[in-house]
């Protein structure tokens, strides 16, 4: 288990490293650690994006009997774009021109190994 996660996350540096389909996001960042152990319930969050720097997609890879969810939260704390579903998930939102964050969640019954990561969009600021 520990090897497919990790495997899936190296897979996913190495892909973003080369730019394969990932024209308009510029920057991947892991809010987690490949690995990363996730007890029944437990979540983590990235910091909010900004006007210069613009989340445009959230991922979660895990194994593939592991459920677990993904959404976008807004500066309120109102969900967004989730989306739930086993092994590696993923999804942009429906709207890049709101503040949000990234969370990832273990929706099972069960303690599993994972990771989550997205990419951010850089735009030109002053």
């Amino acid at each position: 288990m520990r090897r497919l996660v990790l495997a899936l996350a190296f897979a996913a540096l190495l892909l973003a490293a080369l730019g394969v389909g990932k024209g308009a996001a510029d920057t991947f960042y892991g809010y987690t650690s490949p690995g990363t152990w996730f007890s029944s319930g437990q979540g983590y969050g990235s910091v909010y994006d900004n006007i210069c720097s613009r989340w445009s997609e959230n991922h979660f890879s895990k194994g593939g009997s592991a459920w677990g969810l993904i959404t976008f939260i807004d500066s309120g704390g109102g969900w967004h774009d989730s989306m739930q579903g086993f092994g590696w998930i993923h999804r942009a939102p429906s709207s890049l021109n709101w503040t949000k964050k990234l969370h990832c969640r273990n929706n099972s019954g069960v303690g599993y190994q994972g990771g989550c990561f997205g990419y951010r969009h850089a735009y030109q600021c002053a």
